[in-house]
């Protein structure tokens, strides 16, 4: 009778330390995880990306962006010179994400406006996990306009390491990703419009969108349109009571009148995204 007793002690015990083995491969592997990938030189920049931050089921990575002094990359809208940037998130299944742009610096130059950054920048990208449970591998592709003395174009791929179990990233927050969707614009919540109204005016053979606001605003940044280009012609001022932008059809045909158009508006307390569409 004790000897059976002791083999079935013996038999949990093992079983015990077995479960013990997986679950300390598990953690070792947790601590060993890099919440950030190797630094990718380039020139007059350097790339990595850093882990995480979770919100309901999906994933923030963030794109970090080192910047040589006096260099600066451009936002989503380049602006009227500026190389569009091409951020993609590269999987072996299908997922979901989507590039969330922090707020950017307007560089006007002899070139006209542009949108971009100078020194240090974390690009949010939100990544949904909750269409796959499967094991996945992620990578990140980059095409992007570097200027210092003249701009250049750089592109490079960058593998994002993953944990098999999701349950690992929710435990995980990274104050520079935070801090960098803080300074994300949204929509507002409260239905308060500051466009009051968006006419087009013809001036010199060209096409003008005349802007009037509801209360001054310090800036505003167009966003990228797949019909229209927006060009920021207004000098620069404290704050704007009406805004005109230089209106270009990228085709002749390209009708106007349902065409909404989103900007980036900057007042003395908030910036948020507001949309229009021309009287």
């Amino acid at each position: 009778m004790t000897d059976v007793k002791l083999k079935h002690q013996s038999r949990i015990f093992g079983s015990l330390f077995f479960l013990f083995l997986i679950i300390l491969a598990i953690l070792n592997r947790s601590v060993n995880m890099p919440m950030q990938t190797d630094w990718i030189k380039n020139i007059n920049s350097e790339m990595r990306v850093i882990m995480s931050e979770f919100k309901n089921d999906n994933l923030y990575i963030g794109f970090e962006i080192n910047l040589s002094d006096n260099t600066y990359t451009y936002w989503s809208n380049p602006g009227d010179s500026g190389i569009e940037p091409d951020i993609k998130i590269i999987a072996n299944n299908t997922i979901n994400y989507e590039v969330q742009w922090p707020l950017p610096e307007m560089i006007k130059d002899q070139y006209g406006t542009n949108y971009g950054y100078y020194g240090n920048i974390v690009i949010p990208i939100k990544i949904s996990l909750s269409d796959t449970k499967e094991n996945i591998d992620l990578y990140l592709s980059y095409n992007l306009g570097v200027c210092n003395s003249i701009c250049i174009p750089i592109d490079g791929k960058i593998k994002i390491p993953m944990l098999d179990s999701h349950d690992y990233y929710r435990n995980k927050s990274n104050r520079r990703i935070q801090e960098a969707l803080r300074n994300t614009a949204l929509y507002r919540d409260d239905g308060t419009k500051f466009i009051n109204s968006a006419r087009l005016q013809q001036s010199n053979n060209s096409e003008i969108i005349n802007l009037i606001f509801s209360k001054p605003v310090r800036k505003i940044y167009p966003m990228t349109s797949k019909k229209f280009f927006l060009s920021d012609i207004e000098d620069i001022k404290e704050s704007y009571t009406s805004y005109n932008f230089a209106l270009t059809r990228k085709m002749k045909t390209d009708k106007i009148s349902t065409e909404k158009f989103s900007v980036v508006i900057l007042n003395d307390k908030e910036f948020f995204i507001e949309d229009f569409i021309v009287d």
